[in-house]
Order: structure tokens, then C-alpha cells, then sequence
């Protein structure tokens, strides 16, 4: 059992470090190539768990190629278009100035059905206002409105709008974070005399506290348990 465990362990932690490696894709957005070897890597990695007579080598080794292969490629998609094209595809464009492309829609295998849910998803109900609805390769749908469909945007209205940059978060789950408050130049007893003021509790009982570029606060308590 313990032979089990360790084996376990040691193959979970290659396996996270494999995607922390692959990226921060989601599931929906993996090129092929990563799907692939995303699943080949799951499969080989269970053999050495699931049968103790296989030497762990044998989840080890063959991930770590499976690593090296995905390097390979990625090389190859950055280096070469036509690589990339016969690896991972092309975009194609199923809505064209209002019309369905239905010759692009049978190449991708998309119903009309999931065409409308898809354009549904992206608050389009009527499709003669799309110019252009393009099929990624990662099978995300992008939507390109005629301008006179497009939301309008403070710029397009004249007005003008405090840029408020990322907030920061100085204290999360209780505790106080240190590089952060750094940044927001805030230190400890600010913290504290703020929450004070607002005749909140201490840094403790605080779930999220953030600070963006204009200074402007944002704060959650922690739920009290019932």
C-alpha cells in the first residue's frame, strides 16, 4: 500500500507539473495536439498505479516524451503556417455578411441548430446584423457585428471615464498580503484604521479586501458560521 502511495504521489506531481508546463488552456481551447497528448499522458501515467510490477520508468519516461513532443510541435506551429494549418486547422467563416456560409458549417459537422445557440451564447438573436461569425480552431466562435449593431461605448458617447486599472487584493481570506500592499503603498496599521472607520472587524475576519489604481476599496466579510 505504501509502494501504492508514493507512486501516486510522485506521478500526480508530474502530471500537474506536465500541465503547468502545456499552459493555462481550458478544456474547449487545447489544439488537438494537446488534447491528444493531455490524454496519452493521463492514460500512461495510471499503468504504474493501477499494476505495481510496472517499473514507475514506465509513466515517467513515456510523459516526459510526451512533454518533449508537445515542444516539438509548438516549435513547429510557431516556425511554419502550413504546419500549423495541417496540425491544428483553419479558422473558418460560417456567418458572412449576414448570411450562413452552409458550405463551411457541413465542413465543420455544426447544425444550424448550434450555430444559433452558439450566437445565442453571444447575446445575437438575429443573424443578418453579423458581418463576420469565424469558427477558431480551438472551436470558440467569434462574432464581428455591423457597426450600427455594436454596443455603444463611452468613447462613442462622448463621455468621459475614470480608468480604474486592476484591483489589488491587500487581504484575502484573512490574511494580510504583503507584495500586494506594497504596490497600493498601504501598509498594516492603514489597513487597520480604515476597517476601523468603516466600523468593520479586524484583517482576520475579512474574506476579500481589494484596492485598485484610484484607490477605491472594495470589501467582503467573512460569512459567520450559523
Amino acid at each position: 500500500m505504501l509502494i501504492v502511495l508514493c507512486r501516486s504521489v510522485i506521478l500526480f506531481i508530474l502530471i500537474t507539473a506536465s500541465m503547468r508546463i502545456l499552459g493555462k488552456r481550458q478544456l474547449g481551447e487545447m489544439e488537438p495536439s494537446e488534447f491528444v497528448i493531455a490524454l496519452l499522458i493521463s492514460d500512461i501515467a495510471s499503468v504504474p498505479i493501477e499494476d505495481v510490477g510496472t517499473p514507475l520508468l514506465y509513466g515517467i519516461v513515456p510523459t516526459l516524451v510526451m512533454i518533449g513532443l508537445e515542444f516539438l510541435i509548438t516549435y513547429g506551429i510557431l516556425k511554419s503556417l502550413s504546419f500549423r494549418v495541417l496540425l491544428c486547422g483553419k479558422p473558418s467563416i460560417v456567418v458572412q455578411h449576414g448570411k450562413i456560409v452552409q458550405k463551411e458549417l457541413m465542413k465543420s459537422r455544426i447544425s444550424v441548430d448550434e450555430l444559433i445557440e452558439e450566437l445565442r451564447g453571444k447575446d445575437v438573436t438575429d443573424i443578418s446584423q453579423v458581418k463576420y461569425a469565424i469558427l477558431e480552431t480551438s472551436g470558440e466562435l467569434n462574432v464581428i457585428l455591423y457597426a450600427d449593431h455594436k454596443p455603444a461605448t463611452v468613447s462613442d458617447l462622448k463621455l468621459s471615464s475614470p480608468d480604474t486599472g486592476l484591483p489589488i487584493a491587500v487581504i484575502n481570506d484573512g490574511k494580510l498580503l504583503k507584495n500586494n500592499m506594497k504596490i497600493r503603498n498601504v501598509d498594516e496599521s492603514w489597513i487597520r484604521d480604515y476597517l476601523r472607520k468603516k466600523k468593520l472587524p479586524g484583517p482576520k475576519d475579512i474574506f476579500l479586501m481589494t484596492i485598485d489604481d484610484l484607490g477605491r476599496v472594495y470589501i467582503s466579510e467573512k460569512e459567520r458560521k450559523q
